[in-house]
């Protein structure tokens, strides 16, 4: 990745691009596959590669994404990578104005979505792999916290996060070929009642 920032949106049309499936995708693709031209990006999501063409356009407008030119080996070939190790945002980041604010909720729907889609998709697997099965994590908790302990709470999270992202890249670099698998990680923390 080009840099180990974390980015906060504060523009609504950042989190806007990343409201759509094939855009959210793509991301997705780069961020747990890395690098890759829209060839690539074509086998791992099964779109057209025009239409990827047009997605990373936007993306990368957005800055969510950016060219990876010392990747290519010619004057043709054209990679991307995410712009950011991390990408972060919320009603909060963006502007106060009823559109952006109509905006971020509308993403917040999506990727949440997104999120129980795969969920789903786990849990409904035709053949279930016993050590996966054994393995895999579901939790929720009720807690009591002012806005300031659940700030903390979600800085612990996203700090544990990413060191074991960082062990996950060490990993792979060190191994090459193991077990390892993607796995995709969720968790939503806000006030509600029980």
């Amino acid at each position: 990745m080009a840099s180990d920032d974390v980015r906060t949106l504060t523009e609504a049309r950042a989190v806007t691009a990343l409201a759509n499936p094939a855009r959210s995708r793509l991301l997705d693709s780069l961020t747990a596959q890395g690098p890759a031209t829209a060839s690539v990006l074509a086998e791992r999501t099964g779109l057209a590669v025009g239409s990827i063409s047009h997605h990373m356009r936007v993306l990368a407008t957005a800055r969510l994404v950016e060219e990876a030119p010392e990747l290519a080996r010619d004057g043709r070939e054209r990679w991307w990578r995410r712009a950011a190790r991390s990408i972060t945002w919320g009603r909060s980041t963006l502007p106060q104005d009823a559109e952006s604010q109509r905006q971020a909720v509308a993403a917040e729907e999506f990727m949440l979505a997104r999120q129980v889609e795969r969920a789903r998709a786990w849990l409904e697997r035709s053949e279930p792999n016993e050590e996966w099965g054994r393995a895999e994590l579901a939790t929720d908790s009720w807690l009591r916290l002012t806005p300031d302990e659940l700030t903390e709470l979600g800085d612990e999270i996203n700090a544990l996060v990413g060191r074991w992202k960082e062990r996950s890249r060490a990993g792979e670099a060190r191994d090459g070929a193991d077990e390892r698998e993607h796995v995709f990680l969720f968790a939503r923390a806000f006030p509600s009642q029980p």
